[in-house]
């Protein structure tokens, strides 16, 4: 079920960056229709909002094997966490360089913050306290934790509340917001075994506090999730570009209905199989997420002459398909081994089975 959510989501990433399949391209964008059509259509798929559901899904993922009383060897953990993911990030900053883009790592431009990798560097600040914040659980609950975490996320928010990009906040302060958004995870994995499978129409929606009676089938209740974390990215994407009031004050809110959203897909995958085709894309769905920009230069390097704006688009997306699945198989399918091998641990595999990606335990994007 992740598998098959984190290749959506980094498919999400990967049009937002480009442009949604150009349907009205057809129209005069220069009329008043035209201009209403073509703009609307273009503000569906926001990428950013996807990226917050990366973080709880990681928090999830990161934890589950260390939930409870499992034990946590803390330099098996580093390791192996380390290399899971800077092994990659090399590997796409390498791909980054050969296509000609200019790589620098300091500065207002520097790659880690206009690139993918501005999330990447987050995640490696909570892996790095993520032992320490496994300890609190002796002094507090997660659910105490996610709450101090929001207190500290509104706080260092409002520091700057109309900063337009994370790059005002840095690397520390970026990662103090979207922190109660990965600790969510964190409490999702706690609460994972817990869930009640989506069966029955007359079910509580899981996840709502109130007595709430759902009549449509779980299918229907699924895609109602589904649609709802569509329609907030898209409300916070209007008020980023519209309303004045910016993602870096929106997402940690944004938070919450993911960790709502995945808890739900949890309880439905539990009488639900996901698509097998889309389980299967997950496993590269990392690679597509660091390297669908600069792979989409292999459409450019056919040059195909100019097939018309559909088939431009499905070369574009296709290609950084392929490009992130040749990335897989050279860069991150080893480094999921090496790093396997290095964290080998005494965690049995039904333990987990059913909630981490296939082949990969306690990995994440």
């Amino acid at each position: 079920m992740l598998d098959a959510m984190r290749f959506v989501l980094a498919l999400w990433v990967t049009i937002g960056h480009y442009e949604v399949f150009p349907i009205f391209a057809w129209v005069d964008p220069t009329t008043r229709v035209g201009r209403f059509l073509t703009h609307a259509w273009s503000s569906t798929v926001f990428g950013t909002p996807a990226v917050i559901v990366f973080f709880v899904i990681s928090g999830f993922c990161i934890h589950l094997p260390y939930r409870g009383a499992a034990k946590l060897e803390v330099g098996r953990y580093y390791l192996r966490r380390y290399t899971r993911i800077l092994i990659p990030v090399v590997g796409a900053v390498c791909v980054y360089k050969f296509v000609g883009m200019r790589v620098r790592f300091w500065g207002e431009h520097s790659i880690l913050w206009e690139s993918p990798l501005w999330s990447l560097l987050c995640e490696e600040i909570y892996y790095a306290v993520y032992p320490l914040l496994r300890r609190m659980r002796r002094v507090m609950s997660w659910e105490r934790a996610v709450m101090a975490a929001f207190v500290v996320s509104v706080a260092v928010a409002a520091t700057q509340r109309h900063a337009l990009s994370w790059h005002s906040f840095g690397p520390l302060g970026t990662a103090a917001i979207l922190l109660p958004v990965w600790l969510l995870g964190c409490l999702l994995a706690e609460q994972a075994n817990g869930l009640p499978a989506m069966t029955t129409p007359a079910q509580s929606i899981v996840g709502v506090g109130v007595s709430l009676r759902a009549t449509l089938s779980p299918t229907g209740r699924i895609w109602m999730w589904r649609f709802a974390a569509w329609f907030a990215s898209w409300v916070a994407e209007m008020l980023h570009f519209k309303g004045g009031v910016p993602v870096t004050q929106t997402m940690a809110w944004f938070g919450l209905l993911a960790y709502f959203w995945v808890k739900n897909e949890i309880a439905y995958s539990k009488t639900h199989a996901p698509s097998r085709l889309l389980a299967w894309a997950g496993l590269w769905s990392y690679s597509l997420y660091l390297v669908h920009a600069p792979a989409t230069g292999i459409w450019g390097w056919l040059r195909v002459p100019n097939p018309g704006p559909y088939l431009v688009w499905c070369g574009v997306i296709g290609s950084s398909l392929l490009g992130a699945y040749l990335f897989y198989w050279v860069v991150e399918r080893p480094s999921h081994r090496f790093a396997r091998w290095i964290g080998a641990t005494r965690v049995r595999r039904e333990i987990v089975a059913g909630w981490l990606p296939a082949g990969e335990k306690a990995s994440t994007v």
